[in-house]
């Protein structure tokens, strides 16, 4: 029997990335195994997609190591990967988008702590090595305060789902499946939606990463005044330089839309009123979970109906952010920026 000792866990890295890949190829296989509709994409890239899970905020890989003695190397012989959210928008979302979300939520919002596989090695399945990882993901699981750990086990693991049984998960549901094999030169029907013929418009030649808008209840483009196409350019700073996020991707300005009408808005030059960008005082773009925030307008109830708050010269207001006398952003205890 091999000594327990000999196991530990800890968190993977940037550098385990091509370690991990053959043990997630591995788990793949095994899936695909069991379930015929889980059919591994030929030529995929898993030391890739290891280093993409371990860079995205919010998700945390779990590794299990051996040594074949206390004085020997340790070797990667399992992995955890576990995605953490909230299934309630943040406190930052417009009005109108807490509307929509609400709209199409049945459930309570749960915190939740997703996982995304768990894998160890044939020769290294026994009961106290799977949850040393396991129980590393649970105690951070219960750091980040979720409301619920979901886990989908393959039927044919019937040890795991004795072991997440002994630890106090139920089982919630149970998936069944039947898979067609399809004529990949078929004519297949479409399962997209369906989307209206847009009318002809052309790019700005200076902005080819223009986007147009468009309305959302209807999916036509949305027309100034003057009846032209608004388009969404990507912000620059004061140098004229493209703001992009810690991805290196270009940041696109947030339109506003009327609470009441749920319209896009114009400001009183006729320009589509958007939220400007959130920057530190080094002019460094504030991210939240990998998304740029937003400095958001104020709102008010007039006759009982939340509107945009507007100055005496009718432009509107958007909020402050609390800085420190060095112009740093203040946050609360919980992180989130303070405005007022």
């Amino acid at each position: 029997m091999t000594n327990p000792k000999l196991y530990s866990s800890r968190l993977a890295n940037l550098d385990d990335a091509s370690a991990i890949a053959p043990l997630w190829q591995a788990f793949a296989s095994e899936r695909a195994k069991q379930d015929p509709s889980m059919i591994v994409t030929p030529d995929f890239d898993f030391t890739k997609y290891i280093t993409h899970l371990i860079e995205k905020p919010l998700f945390y890989g779990w590794l299990l190591e051996h040594s074949e003695s206390e004085q020997s190397a340790k070797k990667i012989v399992g992995c955890m990967f576990v995605h953490f959210y909230d299934e309630a928008p943040p406190a930052s979302i417009p009005v109108e988008l807490l509307t929509e979300h609400k709209l199409y939520n049945l459930f309570v919002p749960r915190r939740v702590g997703s996982v995304l596989g768990l894998y160890v090695q044939p020769g290294h399945r026994h009961d106290y090595a799977i949850a040393l990882v396991a129980n590393a993901g649970i105690q951070q699981a219960e750091e980040k305060q979720v409301s619920d750990i979901d886990i989908l086990v393959s039927s044919d693991q019937t040890g795991v789902q004795a072991l997440l049984e002994r630890v106090g998960f139920t089982q919630a549901a149970v998936q069944y499946t039947k898979h067609y094999t399809l004529d990949p030169d078929a004519n297949l029907p479409s399962l997209h939606p369906p989307r209206p013929d847009l009318p002809p418009f052309e790019i700005p030649e200076s902005q080819p990463a223009a986007l147009p808008l468009k309305d959302f209840k209807t999916n036509e483009l949305v027309r100034d005044r003057n009846g032209e196409v608004v388009f969404l350019m990507p912000v620059k700073d004061e140098s004229g330089k493209i703001l992009t996020t810690s991805k290196g991707l270009p940041i696109y300005p947030l339109p506003i839309r009327d609470p009441q009408t749920e319209d896009w808005v114009f400001d009183i030059s006729g320009q589509i009123l958007t939220c400007p960008v959130l920057l530190e005082k080094d002019d460094q773009v504030v991210e939240q979970d990998g998304m740029p925030q937003y400095i958001q307008p104020k709102y008010h109830s007039l006759n009982g109906k939340l509107q945009l708050l507007q100055d005496r010269e009718n432009n509107y207001v958007f909020q402050s952010v609390e800085r420190d006398r060095e112009g740093n952003i203040l946050r609360s205890p919980t992180g989130q920026v303070i405005f007022h």
